[in-house]
């Protein structure tokens, strides 16, 4: 094992104690969404196309193309060191151009063949996630494992349509995935407002996270995240500890650690303090909840609770946290901006 990777401890987090808070006069008003745009709409039947289009693995050697569906190992160095959360190894994506990094997609697409590597020199956007690294010239490294070309089905063939099962015309297909859109927006909202009352929980119940603490649970994130792949792939020491420092050392990937290590500690002091009941009934009834979204059964849940110990025990973990965020939930009052009550 990496020396940088055995660094993180195998025991369980030792966490901070707090006193529960009260759950009493939780209010929060939740903002309107932005409206769904016709960029949006485009974008989702776009996807519904791909899903049903016909595909040809293409051959080593074989150039790219936009549209193509890919499979790249990217690694990219600024200033002579590794750009902080840039390693990826074995990413399927769309040969699609890139908001954040615009030229690398259409640069893979110029010189890129299946099997092969290449370097791509490019600057660095003013959207660029690290802030730190914005408008800074960069170089990536890309294998190319391989890909596959997209032959997309004609958007008004009958023969499309029929499989889409979306409508019998295209107006009808873009109206019934409207909906479905608007259906996903309202559940995201309910995601914003389960965040905001946790905040708010969390604001109710201040606890000093010793930074040995969230240097723990960002190796834990980084050796899950890319620290183990670049083992794997054979980058040297020094780069691991580059790559590791940067995800220690970034604003904002530390401030989301932070703000989930406050609020599990909160949380758990309110399964304590409200003596809430785990029975093995609620356990698969949560976790099955949870895991629907992603079409898995109630079988497989039930499976999944008995494949190990080890599954077990982190499912079980979770379905402790979902109890609570439940419980806390059912005690909020909720306001929906534009909405008539809350």
């Amino acid at each position: 094992m990496s020396p940088v990777v055995s660094t993180v401890s195998e025991e369980a987090l030792t966490l901070p104690s707090v006193a529960a808070p009260s759950l009493e006069g939780i209010s929060v008003l939740v903002p309107t969404p932005d409206d769904l745009t016709q960029e949006d709409l485009l974008r989702a039947f776009h996807e519904k196309r791909r899903a049903l289009a016909t595909t040809r693995e293409r051959q080593p050697g074989e150039s790219l193309e936009m549209g193509d569906e890919v499979q790249l190992n990217i690694v990219g160095y600024c200033d002579g060191h590794l750009i902080p959360f840039s390693a990826r190894f074995g990413m399927k994506t769309e040969l699609a151009p890139i908001e954040a990094l615009p030229g690398f997609c259409e640069a893979v697409e110029e010189g890129g063949k299946v099997g092969e590597s290449m370097q791509i020199a490019l600057e660095l956007s003013d959207t660029y996630p690290v802030e730190a690294l914005r408008g800074k010239p960069a170089r990536f490294l890309v294998d190319v494992v391989g890909a596959h070309q997209v032959t997309m089905p004609p958007e008004s063939s009958p023969e499309f349509l029929e499989q889409l099962g979306m409508g019998g015309t295209l107006e009808e297909v873009l109206l019934h995935l409207r909906d479905k859109l608007e259906d996903e927006g309202a559940a995201e909202l309910w995601v914003r407002a389960r965040d905001m009352v946790l905040d708010e929980v969390a604001r109710r119940a201040p606890v000093e996270l010793p930074r040995a603490l969230v240097d723990e649970e960002l190796r834990r994130r980084w050796v899950q995240a890319e620290g183990q792949s670049l083992v794997e792939h054979q980058f040297d020491v020094d780069e691991q500890r580059e790559a590791l420092q940067g995800w220690l050392t970034d604003p904002t990937t530390r401030a989301d650690a932070e703000r989930r290590l406050h609020i599990g500690i909160v949380l758990k002091a309110v399964t304590e303090a409200e003596k809430l009941q785990l029975t093995p009934e609620k356990l698969e009834q949560l976790i099955r909840d949870h895991t629907a979204p992603f079409g898995l059964t109630a079988e497989d849940t039930h499976a999944a609770l008995r494949e190990s110990p080890e599954t077990t025990k982190r499912l079980t973990e979770l379905a402790w946290y979902l109890l609570a965020v439940e419980h806390v939930m059912n005690k909020a009052k909720l306001t929906f901006e534009g909405a008539e009550q809350g």
